[in-house]
């Protein structure tokens, strides 16, 4: 069962609605589903139009098991991960789908994976949080501090944009039709998820 990052940012926030203090942090256990209507996109343009790659949530287990150690001021995580196949991403045709893969060095590198590393419990608005995740494309890690917008509903609902540029990642962005369409190095992975305690 994948572990994943970006579901377990987002239940543990309901309990930091609850202002509290702990004297002895102890590791916990959660596990969480996901809603159907959640998402997850990588953005992208090129100098003549934008394009959007939107991952197959199907291909995540519904029931996500979170380790984690609850802090007074923030939330370790322990190996929590999220897998992302390229193949799973969808750009909305073949040739940029293949495109896509290519960019990503898919033969070599088959997966993207984000690892939640700590959740900030401080607010940075009214229903912000800070956290951290570390991403790894082609083999490169990245450490990124992103805010996180929290929608408290019958559900949780977690919104969140982290831009990044892929020449970070030794990726080098790609030029068509004899360099007149030129693909920009910076995206954004957006996410919209909604889950719930199992």
């Amino acid at each position: 069962m994948v572990r994943t990052l970006l579901f377990l940012v987002f239940f543990f926030i309901c309990a930091l609605e609850t202002e509290y203090k702990k004297e002895d942090a102890t590791t916990k256990e959660l596990t969480v589903v996901l809603a159907t209507d959640s998402f997850l996109k990588i953005n992208g343009k090129t100098n003549v139009s934008t394009f959007e790659c939107e991952f197959n949530m199907s291909a995540i287990s519904k029931s996500i098991a979170i380790t984690y150690v609850d802090f007074e001021n923030n939330i370790e995580f322990d190996d929590a991960k999220l897998i992302l196949p390229n193949v799973e991403f969808d750009c909305g045709g073949k040739a940029i789908n293949k495109d896509f893969k290519a960019l990503l060095k898919t033969e070599e590198f088959p997966e993207i994976t984000l690892k939640l590393i700590e959740l900030s419990k401080v607010k940075t608005s009214s229903n912000s949080r800070t956290a951290t995740i570390e991403i790894s494309i082609s083999n490169v890690v990245k450490t990124y501090n992103i805010p996180v917008s929290i929608v408290n509903n019958d559900i949780l609902h977690v919104n969140g944009v982290m831009p990044l540029d892929i020449t970070d990642f030794n990726l080098v962005a790609p030029a068509k039709m004899l360099g007149m369409v030129k693909v920009s190095p910076l995206i954004e992975i957006e996410f919209s998820l909604k889950i719930k305690a199992s």
